[in-house]
């Protein structure tokens, strides 16, 4: 409560007080007179009181109320003194001189106070918008501040995340669900991959809130492709209204207003394209893009990384010459297909092939050719390979080859189209034509062993059978 609400809350109490005492001046003092000696005493404090409820009158309301209560006491008050004392009325007007003056001085005073506390409550008031707007600017701060942060903590998990993950399924996933997780809402996230032999997008994962539709465009749309072309960020608040791009047909029916897409770009070539839509325009700013923009780092080189780690261990199990699987490789692998042959009762072949005088043909044409006899060796071997048979370089002229679900009939049919292509294949060295032949042992899981060992040395067996035989064959129990 103000001091000025207080002074408004004196009035009616003035009132009240002052119809009181000009009650008792004008009625029960003159009734008095015959029976109280000092009259006068009683009769002077009275109008002594009502002086200063006057000059309160004057203090509160100024001029109109001051002159007001003085004519009012005036009128009531006049007979009344008259008939006890013509000197009680004297007084009172002395009085009311003495109080009008002393009330009009406190009246002004009081203006001049009321109009400088109106100023500094105005100014008051002024500072305190401004520390609320303070207030409310620096708690937005805070919580975007603390959204940033929130967000760099989710990019440290896909950090954290990526550095463990060695496959590009991983990796896709990881991404994908990772940037749905800091987007949400009615976001949709998409991941394409790109097809450097047809320089196209491919659609490999999706992210999105139930509410949204499945992109239908799995090559990727005109906002996609002019990202890939260009190798660079892009952000578009409408679709509908950007002046760069012509939208119409399947664009239009998808249900994406806003988007904001990033390349994952890796040694000056694009690896694939990461985007993030909503139906709602002006769903993203340059903040948001700036994220995603380092998502987008972060998965460029974890995809990157993938592909040296697959590089990496291609030369670790493959042999660098023939592009074979190496014999440690092999040897596990078989290994494993012993142990799925065992559990689901199927059956492999193991076919052992080396080439015959091969060191003969190394003295006589030197290493060269020799190696390039070796290399055509393993292409024709690769060519013959079906899916998921293993073919490995197992000693300096042999070879190993393992195929699956192969009965024993099909697998001496098979050595021999090899052992056929080999001699009718020669190597072209300098002009010069080098042909070589190959024997070949074949064994049947679980029919001629069930053991890695013995399938092993049983192919052997009938490798060396076969060149015991005169070379150039193919040798099977």
């Amino acid at each position: 409560m103000t001091p000025f609400t207080k002074r408004n809350l004196l009035i009616p109490v003035s009132v009240v007080l002052f119809t009181g005492l000009l009650y008792c001046l004008n009625s029960y003092v003159p009734s008095l007179g015959s029976r109280i000696q000092h009259l006068e005493l009683i009769a002077i404090s009275l109008m002594i009181m009502i002086s200063l409820v006057i000059m309160l009158f004057w203090s509160l309301l100024g001029v109109f109320g001051g002159l007001a209560s003085f004519l009012i006491t005036m009128i009531f008050l006049y007979r009344s003194l008259i008939d006890l004392n013509t000197y009680y009325y004297s007084v009172l007007i002395m009085a009311f001189f003495l109080s009008s003056f002393i009330g009009y001085y406190i009246f002004r005073k009081i203006n001049v106070s009321s109009q400088k506390y109106t100023v500094t409550m105005e100014r008051i008031r002024e500072d305190i918008n401004l520390i609320e707007n303070h207030r409310r600017n620096r708690k937005a701060e805070i919580s975007a501040m603390g959204k940033k942060i929130e967000n760099l903590f989710k990019l440290k998990n896909i950090a954290d995340r990526l550095s463990f993950s060695l496959s590009d399924e991983d990796i896709i996933r990881i991404v994908s669900e990772e940037t749905f997780n800091i987007y949400g809402g009615d976001n949709r996230v998409l991941l394409f991959m790109l097809d450097e032999a047809h320089n196209e997008l491919n659609l490999s994962f999706t992210s999105k809130g139930e509410k949204r539709d499945a992109y239908i465009m799995k090559k990727g749309g005109i906002f996609d492709r002019w990202a890939l072309k260009n190798m660079k960020s892009l952000l578009v608040k409408d679709v509908r209204k950007d002046f760069r791009f012509s939208v119409g047909g399947e664009e239009l029916k998808d249900d994406s207003t806003s988007l904001i897409i990033k390349p994952l770009i890796m040694e000056s070539s694009v690896l694939g394209m990461l985007r993030v839509d909503s139906p709602r325009e002006t769903a993203f700013t340059q903040h948001e893009l700036r994220i995603l923009d380092i998502i987008g780092e972060l998965s460029a080189v974890a995809l990157q990384n993938a592909r040296l780690y697959r590089q990496t261990e291609e030369l670790a199990i493959r042999d660098g010459l023939t592009g074979l699987y190496v014999h440690r490789y092999f040897m596990d692998r078989l290994e494993g297909e012993v142990k799925r042959a065992l559990h689901s009762d199927s059956s492999f072949a193991l076919l052992m092939l080396d080439i015959d005088n091969f060191k003969d043909f190394n003295d006589e044409h030197g290493h060269i050719a020799g190696d390039a006899v070796l290399k055509n060796i393993g292409q024709i071997l690769k060519s013959k390979a079906s899916a998921g048979d293993i073919v490995a370089r197992y000693g300096g002229e042999e070879f190993a080859f393992l195929a699956l679900n192969c009965a024993k009939k099909k697998a001496v049919k098979l050595a021999d189209s090899i052992r056929k292509e080999i001699q009718s294949r020669p190597v072209v060295l300098r002009r010069q034509k080098y042909t070589v032949t190959v024997s070949a042992g074949v064994a049947v899981f679980p029919e001629d062993a069930r053991l890695r060992e013995d399938i092993i040395w049983e192919a052997d067996r009938y490798l060396y059978k076969a060149k015991a035989e005169g070379k150039n064959t193919v040798c099977s129990k």
